[in-house]
């Protein structure tokens, strides 16, 4: 789990030498990844999910197609709402930008939307992370930040 969050430090440093952000100053930058650490390890409490699939998904954006897809996506929903990228299904576009790849054009409006009508909280709050990521790791790569 620890790569995962590594990953997510690895790229967003990438990316930030590479765009327009500002990226914060290291003692900042340390205090969100201890935040982003303690948020990790209290969604693997609550959800214990095989460390396979948190890696998966960092990687591809997809599950693993396990019988148990439910937790792997409150652990993700748990993710970002604990570590402050997400809060009430609205997300904080400051810290995505800076810690998970820089948003174009309407790109946080979109991955909002996502899941709206979904009544699971886990599920809808899955949809955006999914969103988030998919964005990541694909349509945000060499565009512009808004």
């Amino acid at each position: 789990m620890f790569r995962s969050l590594y990953l997510i430090g690895v790229l967003s440093l990438i990316w930030v030498a590479a765009q327009d952000i500002v990226p914060d100053d290291p003692e900042v930058q340390m205090q969100k990844h201890a935040m982003f650490y303690t948020a990790r390890v209290a969604c693997a409490d609550e959800n214990m999910i095989p460390y396979a699939n948190v890696l998966q998904f960092n990687s591809t954006g997809e599950l693993q197609d396990d019988k148990d897809r439910a937790t792997s996506m409150c652990y993700f929903h748990c993710f970002f709402e604990k570590s402050g990228l997400m809060t009430d299904y609205k997300l904080n576009t400051d810290l995505v930008r800076k810690y998970v790849w820089p948003a174009t054009g309407d790109s946080v409006e979109a991955c909002e939307a996502e899941g709206k009508d979904e009544t699971n909280a886990c599920m809808r709050g899955y949809a955006i992370v999914k969103c988030v990521f998919t964005r990541a790791l694909t349509d945000a790569r060499n565009k512009p930040t808004i």
